[in-house]
């Protein structure tokens, strides 16, 4: 562990100063997907402070009784949600958060670059290069989820080359599971993409071996171990999407963000990730041409994990690119226009597989008459460093616009102005950026939440699904503008309150949703879902008394389900501490 001090302290201090601009000018970025993630984040946060746990998003999102947190990696969200306790506000955790997600990136990429039999100077560089490119550093610019997911990505080589050396120990599988779980774990579409890569090196690592039963073995452990892993967040999803009819998510032309990994010379920005965020981007772009002129000129020179790695890269970066036929794909599949939206997702997964996989390539190249001890980790370090200036820059010039008086909330996360609700902070109207400043440094973690209601329909449990309907605008006509005309309360047992008045007995629409598993009391009177009417963004319709009305909601998840869920969770627990003991062994067994 001592050897690794030194360059985990690197690492950490460029995740700082990478973060710095946020940390010197008091300023955070707010980003396109930040209000969204930020609302489950307080949900988790206030589950876990007031111990009332619930399927149900009792504190956040209009607390219109809809779920959110179950079908958005609810594991994960819950663990980061302690530091947003402990940071006390929302302007320390993120830049906690920040800095976590960014030495993360870099820790596993040093770590498996060590592995792949890089000196320690180079795989520095390439975890430096790798938390500045736009997989991870857009988590900073836009609160990208995805990111999460992707600093964790590179330990997924590790299994690749279990497969390939015949390591099929118990151990080895159960690092297998492990890595495909926090894939999972951290972002389900990313995953999705991601677990692909293992196909390859498992079929050619099965056929070469001689313990193919032992094989089998290895797969059929990993994959039970990785299910049990992943029950906490699978679960819910399924129990919700098959009992419901769900609005789908934003439905997008993909056809107009494709972004072209292999342009050395853009001076263009990823679709929706900003301006040119970071010059990696280049650096990549002309690692991609260099890892296809290697495979086609020094293909059998070249080792199998290098091949899958390059191919597996290239793979992805043209499956993002505007080299497919987007338009006719998704005229034949238009489903994929609510689930993939943005090509660029493939992009971003293939980036850890470029940079690894090219320059595991030049090394293996590299002959005797090039002095490869002091020329590779050089041009690392350069890289590195042409990385991090970037990547700062980029935060800092969104940190200065958000210091402008004039950058008005809808500006700074990319979002529509019709698709926000601003409220007054203590009788001060809210518009712009500093107006919504004090709320980052309040320990009320509430406000900042309350004061911006943002429009996100994703997933509200409606009668059919029309793809003419606005459900942004219905949302915002619905629920934005009304929810403030009722009084709610949480109490104990997952139980959300609404309360409000009549002057005397008639049908009143409610901002609150409904699920299959939902107990719904009005008055205290039970009431039978299947008879609850709805109106087309899923709201529901009921028949209110003369003077006070009370509606409760709670979600009733089956015994079965929460089993499994707890099982999952302590299956977790029980992972970590076998692969740490595993570990102790083995350098025990080593000395």
């Amino acid at each position: 562990m001592k050897k690794h001090v030194q360059p985990i302290i690197i690492l950490l201090v460029i995740a700082i100063f990478v973060t710095s601009p946020i940390i010197l000018n008091k300023t955070p970025i707010l980003g396109v997907d930040g209000y969204f993630h930020y609302g489950r984040l307080y949900e988790s946060a206030m589950q876990i402070k007031h111990l009332n746990f619930s399927m149900l998003n009792l504190y956040s999102f209009q607390q219109s009784g809809r779920i959110v947190n179950a079908l958005y990696s609810p594991f994960l969200t819950y663990l980061l949600s302690i530091i947003l306790l402990i940071a006390g506000s929302w302007l320390k955790f993120q830049v906690i958060i920040n800095i976590l997600v960014l030495l993360l990136a870099g820790l596993t990429t040093y770590y498996v670059s060590l592995k792949l039999g890089f000196n320690k100077t180079i795989s520095i560089g390439l975890g430096i290069i790798y938390l500045s490119s736009n997989a991870i550093a857009s988590f900073l610019i836009v609160s990208g989820w995805r990111s999460i997911g992707l600093a964790l990505l590179p330990l997924i080589i590790l299994p690749m080359m279990d497969m390939l050396q015949d390591n099929i120990k118990l151990k080895n599988a159960l690092f297998l599971a492990l890595a495909v779980s926090l894939q999972v774990q951290g972002h389900l579409l990313s995953a999705s993409f991601a677990i692909p890569v293992l196909i390859a090196p498992f079929i050619i690592g099965f056929i070469k071996t001689q313990h193919k039963g032992d094989m089998l073995k290895y797969l059929v452990t990993a994959v039970i171990v990785a299910i049990i892993l992943c029950l906490n967040s699978i679960l819910p999803y399924l129990q919700i999407s098959n009992h419901n009819t769900l609005v789908p998510p934003t439905r997008i032309d993909v056809t107009t963000n494709i972004f072209n990994p292999f342009n050395a010379l853009s001076t263009n920005g990823i679709p929706l990730l900003g301006n040119h965020i970071s010059i990696v981007e280049n650096i990549l772009a002309v690692l991609a041409i260099l890892s296809l002129t290697m495979l086609i000129l020094f293909w059998k020179q070249l080792h199998t994990l290098t091949k899958i790695l390059n191919l597996s890269g290239l793979t992805y970066f043209v499956l993002g690119s505007n080299l497919m036929p987007w338009s006719s794909i998704q005229t034949h599949l238009p489903q994929i226009m609510h689930f993939l939206q943005f090509s660029f997702r493939l992009t971003l997964v293939g980036e850890i597989f470029i940079l690894l996989g090219t320059t595991l390539a030049i090394k293996e190249l590299i002959t005797t008459t090039f002095n490869a001890n002091t020329t590779m980790p050089f041009i690392v370090t350069v890289l590195a460093i042409l990385s991090v200036i970037s990547i700062t820059v980029s935060v800092s010039n969104n940190v200065i616009t958000n210091t402008r008086n004039t950058t008005t909330i809808a500006q700074s996360a990319a979002i529509n102005q019709k698709d926000l609700r601003l409220h007054p902070i203590d009788g001060h109207p809210v518009n712009t950026v500093v107006d919504l400043m004090p709320t980052w440094h309040n320990k009320d973690l509430s406000q900042f939440i309350n004061t911006v209601d943002r429009t996100t329909p994703d997933y509200l449990p409606i009668n059919k699904i029309d793809e003419n309907l606005d459900y942004y605008n219905l949302y915002t006509a619905h629920v934005s503008e009304k929810h403030n005309l009722f009084k709610k309360s949480v109490s104990p047992h997952g139980v959300l309150h609404i309360f409000w008045t009549q002057s005397r007995r008639h049908d009143i629409e409610l901002p609150a949703f409904v699920y299959q598993n939902t107990l719904v009391h009005l008055n205290h009177r039970l009431l039978k879902n299947t008879t609850i009417t709805k109106t087309a963004i899923g709201t529901i319709k009921l028949h209110g008394m003369k003077d006070h009305n009370e509606l409760t909601l709670q979600y009733e998840s089956s015994t079965l389900s929460k089993l499994f869920i707890v099982l999952s969770d302590v299956s977790w627990l029980l992972l970590v501490i076998f692969l740490l003991f595993a570990k102790k062994m083995d350098q025990k067994n080593y000395r």
